[in-house]
């Protein structure tokens, strides 16, 4: 088999049929479906059945296109390393990095690597942690900084950096700002600025209310993005909202509410996160220096 080969069967897989998968790789629709034969000839099972709209994969076909994927990043590894060994430190750093915490920590490590290596590039992604660790999976990023993922998993490697917590704020005129001890049933009947239901922090929050019979909080505006500049539609409203405790100095107008550990605890663990067994470059390891040092 050619590694071209796993090109092409990942390509039917991805546009979901013989003809638009040629046309995204160049090439007649009859090569490419000689080369799907002939891999399935080697691997002795059919890997795709035809249905009304194409192609899907059968049962063994999608055992087979998860550990193609993983030879195809394995593959694209190697390169970037023989690339590496011979270009030296030049490259591009494809670096994500999660919206909840403070630019600060990342931005000011990015500064610093653009000083030290001037002909370097950065490519930037600022999503979830859920965007970001299928990312990585896929081989889309380099390294990530954000949340560590609660549950442990071989895919991903963690090194962890700080502790953070997060905080519930509001308006610093907010009636609530005048409150010491708040209860969760405090926040009871507050309009509230969140992500979906389908993100772990809204079902961190959601969770807390329901432990203590209390009704989820009320939602105002919903998001399934995250973005410091959300927190203007909290500044001069009676909303409530969550941010990181470390992010206070970046949010005019808004203070955090007196909130304790026992009526909420979203505390947790910022960390560096990157493939495991995936190639680091020169690139890639100067910054996971440069955030310890920022965090140091």
């Amino acid at each position: 088999m050619e590694t071209r080969d796993i090109e092409y069967i990942l390509a039917v897989e991805r546009c979901g049929g013989i003809g638009r998968a040629a046309e995204s790789l160049g090439i007649t629709q009859p090569a490419l479906t000689k080369a799907v034969q002939r891999v399935e000839a080697q691997v002795g099972l059919p890997l795709f059945e035809r249905t009304a709209n194409g192609m899907s994969t059968t049962h063994a076909g999608r055992h087979f296109i998860e550990r193609a994927r993983r030879i195809q990043l394995e593959y694209e590894d190697a390169l970037k390393e023989m690339q590496g060994i011979r270009t030296g430190e030049l490259g591009v750093l494809r670096l994500g990095y999660s919206p909840s915490l403070p630019n600060a920590i990342v931005l000011d490590a990015c500064r610093q690597l653009l000083r030290e290596r001037p002909v370097a590039r950065l490519k930037l992604r600022r999503r979830l942690a859920r965007d970001l660790m299928d990312l990585l999976a896929a081989g889309e990023l380099d390294i990530a900084v954000a949340p560590v993922p609660r549950q442990a998993t071989d895919i991903l490697a963690i090194e962890e950096l700080f502790d953070d917590r997060l905080v519930v704020v509001a308006d610093e005129t907010h009636p609530l700002q005048q409150r010491r001890n708040l209860s969760l049933a405090d926040l009871c009947g507050q309009e509230w600025l969140l992500p979906e239901g389908h993100i772990v922090l809204r079902q961190q929050v959601d969770e807390a209310f329901r432990r203590q019979g209390l009704p989820p909080p009320a939602m105002r505006v919903e998001v399934d993005f995250g973005t410091a500049s959300l927190f203007a539609l909290v500044r001069g409203t009676p909303m409530l909202s969550v941010s990181s405790g470390h992010a206070e100095a970046g949010l005019p107008g808004l203070k955090p509410l007196d909130v304790g550990l026992e009526a909420l605890d979203l505390r947790r663990r910022i960390g560096v996160v990157t493939r495991a067994g995936a190639y680091l470059s020169p690139l890639a390891q100067r910054m996971a220096a440069l955030l310890r040092e920022q965090v140091g």
